[in-house]
């Protein structure tokens, strides 16, 4: 993912970018973009990751102003625990939240 932000921003200058994941795909957002150029994590118009067993870490150099972290009430694995409950399953009832969020920013 690190190297695909990189190639997408050299490549195509005006694009902007949009990183997203659910659960493991959230820390995976973080991963890449912990190792992302700060050049390179200017370019991210949003993040958004939903059920993030990274929650409250930041995302390398961007922004906070950048970023939803969508957790629901419950969700063992926002807690950094290991357990899949009820709260971690429902997150596509959030898209609409998420898409407002990253119409706004792009």
């Amino acid at each position: 993912m690190t190297n695909l932000i990189g190639s997408t921003a050299s490549r195509c200058p005006n694009t902007k970018i949009v990183l997203s994941g659910y659960s493991q795909g959230a820390q995976l957002v973080h991963n890449a973009a912990v190792r992302t150029s700060a050049a390179n994590a200017a370019r991210v118009a949003a993040v958004v990751v939903f059920g993030d067993p990274k929650r409250g870490q930041s995302f390398g150099s961007i922004a906070t102003s950048k970023t939803l972290t969508i957790c629901h009430t419950g969700d063992n694995i926002c807690e950094g625990g290991t357990s899949i409950t009820g709260a971690h399953l429902n997150y596509q009832n959030d898209a609409g939240t998420a898409g407002a969020f990253v119409a706004g920013k792009v």
